[in-house]
């Protein structure tokens, strides 16, 4: 029978401790596992419970160096392809972590780029355009991304007609300076001045 003690934020949990039940908590699927509506720790480490969401996981001193992606981690990606009503990212920095030949892959829908109305697609982003968003969702092997927020964005983007680098003008506006077209994007604040302190 496993131990029943009411378990608390912070506290220490090892692998196959019983954490609580699903009528409680929502499992973590990265480190937490489901029997017969009980709740156990797939890992050793500390315990990290949302009150708002309900949701417990364990967490590790790896945290940081994990390869896998959860939801709120911050990403920067590379736009592959442009739809009507959405994006497709393929990640190369999970929370500041460099990702070489990453699997991983991200959507953002048009509704989930900016508090402001978007009309047409590529007036936020467009195909090579680097950005930085935030994993809101997992399905299957794709990820749901959203680019709300000032901090979130283009933060590098290269001419469509020539492909030198834009440079800032406005609020949403890039210009080339060698050919001088000017274009749209959903920007970062930092777009132009971004600095990571990027690891392996």
């Amino acid at each position: 029978m496993p131990n029943r003690k009411q378990i608390k934020n912070k506290d220490i949990a090892v692998t196959g401790q019983y954490l609580g039940v699903i009528e409680e908590y929502i499992s973590n699927e990265q480190s937490t596992y489901v029997k017969e509506g009980q709740i156990f720790a797939t890992k050793t480490g500390m315990i990290s419970i949302d009150d708002k969401k309900r949701q417990i996981e364990i967490e590790t001193h790896q945290e940081k160096d994990r390869k896998t992606v959860k939801i709120g981690d911050i990403v920067i990606g590379t736009v592959v392809f442009l739809r009507k009503f959405s994006i497709g990212i393929t990640f190369n920095t999970i929370n500041q972590k460099i990702h070489f030949n990453s699997s991983y892959f991200g959507n953002t829908h048009v509704s989930q780029i900016s508090n402001k109305y978007i009309d047409k697609i590529n007036d936020a982003f467009q195909i090579t355009d680097i950005i930085r968003a935030k994993v809101t969702k997992k399905s299957a092997n794709e990820y749901t991304l959203s680019t709300v927020g000032k901090n979130f964005g283009v933060i590098h983007a290269d001419c469509s007609i020539c492909g030198t680098e834009l440079n800032k003008i406005g609020y949403d506006k890039l210009k080339c300076d060698f050919c001088g077209n000017i274009e749209k994007r959903k920007l970062a604040l930092d777009y132009g001045d971004v600095a990571h302190n990027l690891r392996f």
